[in-house]
């Protein structure tokens, strides 16, 4: 089993480091491996650049714009890559934004970003072919429709790349 030693000197297995970085990237806007390394040196757990790479990339955290997003494994349930094919227009209004999606597909893209970490959403409405995410406030709303149109157009890469 893989292990870091944090600034304690107390040990810290790769489980734990992953659901930490999950956390440090939902918390704040994290968009480089060294910003991953150096959030996780602020809660004394000292790690490479290089297993943070692996790590991103087994937790298959996705670089979307300038930051990081996570999408928890959760076998047989849709996961981010569907969003391009069924997503067909967003619109910011106030702190709310408006999903348009393909006939039927509304509750899956709800779903899915019900579950992706670091995105400023407070909940998910789904219809048929709309879902309404709600968010914090305006300024949310436009960052959320702007990584959300990135997915679309496939400005993504995952994480575990060289940056």
């Amino acid at each position: 089993m893989e292990t870091t030693t944090s600034a304690s000197g107390a040990t810290v297995d790769k489980a734990t480091r992953q659901n930490l970085i999950l956390r440090l990237i939902s918390e704040r806007e994290l968009g480089t491996q060294q910003g991953v390394v150096a959030a996780l040196a602020g809660e004394n757990v000292e790690v490479a650049q290089a297993t943070v790479s692996r790590d991103l990339s087994e937790l298959g955290v996705l670089k979307v714009g300038s930051r990081y997003l996570a999408l928890p494994h959760d076998p047989g349930s849709a996961g981010i890559e569907v969003l391009p094919s069924f997503i067909l227009g967003l619109a910011a209004a106030q702190n709310q934004v408006v999903v348009h999606t393909r006939d039927g597909t509304a509750g899956a893209v709800a779903s899915v970003l019900d579950r992706v970490r670091g995105l400023k959403i407070v909940g998910t409405v789904a219809g048929q072919d709309t879902v309404l995410l709600i968010t914090p406030d305006n300024e949310a709303a436009e960052e959320v429709s702007g990584l959300l149109a990135d997915v679309c157009r496939a400005k993504t890469r995952p994480a575990g790349n060289v940056e």
